[in-house]
């Protein structure tokens, strides 16, 4: 009884602790940040399904994976600095690595074509640094 509460608890501090993220001053995504082991671990698996301004900040991060999703999702690699470093659409059950990667976002497929998201680009944070 105790775990259900205080997992309850976790799950809406972590859903209400949205991140805007930021490309020339507009507010393009609000982001769950899963920036302790246990949010990393439980991934989208943790947070309710994506919707068109939604998205996971994992960080930090160099892979991820979509087993167990039964989507397809995009994922972006950023560097300390929030410059996109590499940008793809991945498949379920499958995987993607950046070595100079430190932050990855996670979003629905087809959110980075929709939002005009090219590798190069810079992302801003609402809070703090990206590491």
């Amino acid at each position: 009884m105790m775990i259900g509460r205080y997992l309850t608890k976790w799950e809406n501090q972590f859903l209400e602790n949205k991140v805007i993220l930021r490309r020339l001053s507009a507010p393009l995504l609000y982001a769950y940040d899963a920036n302790t082991f246990v949010r990393r671990l439980r991934g989208l698996h943790g947070v309710p399904p994506l919707g068109p301004t939604d998205a996971l900040i994992i960080r930090p991060c160099k892979a991820i994976h979509t087993f167990g999703l039964n989507k397809p999702i995009d994922v972006i690699f950023m560097d300390s600095s929030g410059i996109i470093l590499k940008l793809a659409t991945v498949s379920p059950r499958s995987g993607l690595s950046c070595l100079k990667g430190v932050v990855a976002v996670e979003m629905a497929a087809g959110t980075a074509v929709r939002i005009g998201l090219e590798v190069g680009q810079k992302f801003v944070p609402s809070k703090g640094l990206w590491v």
